[in-house]
């Protein structure tokens, strides 16, 4: 397969499909990502595409491979998953104009410049709204997709778990017990091979939902789509609004997400789920922050003991009362 990472070799390709309707000197390489090369193209009416492209390789480090199917699961829960939830009027998944899967190039609708990370701190958008907008589509994600086959990712799976095996390194590093790292991997790490409750996301976090100008939000990068525990990406997600709510100006994401869910899920959210989220929450906040830099160190050992101590609170807890006044305090009945 022909390379595709420069703007001149995108050209060339567009070029070969004959679509009179693009403007390709419009078209711009944009910056940020890890894996994919991602550029923002203008349809001659004015109308924006973003174009994705997967080599077999993780862009910002090309020794590392990284299978090219990562972008055939993101075309099918793309084009699949709009279809099984509620139309919202403030929350939504790209349309998908066009895959080529022999080049794995998608061409998608352009859900704005700016991400929920990047626009959390602009005084005009009401971050908490749009927390818990987020909180109750994730909960209509989970609960309409429980038998929608999506494929075996097993990348995202490997992936995912990579915190996990990499725990008991933060966890020593910054004075804390490496023993309950090696426990939560083991009990609970091994159960991202085998979950199969909902299709999950994969990737949930402020950095993967865009915002355009008048507030709409787009959830993107669907690579690391899977059946899973849907458990993992209120986790996730959580963990980060947590991050921002404490770094960027407490404007309480993560209690407007917690909210959202919890209001918008049908049924009770039984004890082994609600552990299940304090532990992935868990391990993100001890893990994540020790390699991407919020604060000072004193602060991210501040954040690795918020970790443990949740993951330490909900393997010890026999019921929900450890819910109360934690950081999950939102996601009880």
């Amino acid at each position: 397969m022909t390379e595709i990472t420069t703007t001149e070799q995108l050209k060339a390709y567009l070029g070969k499909l004959g679509n009179d309707k693009l403007d390709l000197s419009s078209l711009q390489q944009l910056a940020g990502g890890t894996a994919n090369f991602v550029w923002r193209l203008l349809e001659r009416s004015g109308n924006p595409i973003i174009i994705k492209h997967a080599e077999p390789y993780v862009k910002t480090a090309p020794r590392l491979s990284f299978p090219v199917d990562r972008m055939d699961f993101e075309h099918k829960a793309m084009t699949s998953v709009p279809q099984l939830l509620e139309p919202s009027s403030q929350v939504s998944i790209p349309e998908v104009y066009q895959y080529d899967t022999d080049y794995h190039v998608l061409m998608i609708e352009d859900g704005g410049a700016r991400t929920l990370k990047d626009a959390y701190a602009d005084p005009a958008l009401d971050i908490f709204s749009l927390g818990r907008a987020l909180g109750g589509w994730l909960a209509g994600l989970h609960q309409r997709t429980k038998d929608t086959a999506i494929g075996d990712n097993q990348t995202a799976k490997s992936i995912y778990r990579f915190a996990y095996t990499h725990l008991a390194v933060a966890l020593q590093k910054y004075g804390q017990d490496p023993s309950l790292a090696e426990q939560i991997n083991a009990q609970y790490g091994s159960l991202l091979q085998t979950d199969n409750e909902c299709v999950c996301h994969g990737d949930f976090w402020p950095g993967n939902v865009l915002v355009n100008d008048d507030g709409r939000l787009t959830i993107v990068d669907w690579e690391m789509v899977r059946r899973g525990c849907g458990a993992t990406d209120i986790g996730q997600f959580a963990a980060e609004a947590h991050l921002l709510d404490r770094f960027r100006g407490g404007r309480r994401l993560r209690a407007a997400f917690l909210e959202g869910y919890r209001a918008t899920v049908t049924g009770e959210l039984d004890s082994r789920f609600l552990q299940r989220v304090a532990i992935h929450m868990g391990v993100h906040l001890a893990f994540w922050p020790t390699r991407v830099s919020w604060g000072t160190e004193k602060e991210t050992r501040e954040i690795v003991e918020k970790g443990y101590e949740l993951m330490e609170r909900a393997l010890i807890g026999h019921d929900e009362s450890w819910l109360a006044g934690s950081l999950l305090n939102e996601l009880q009945e």
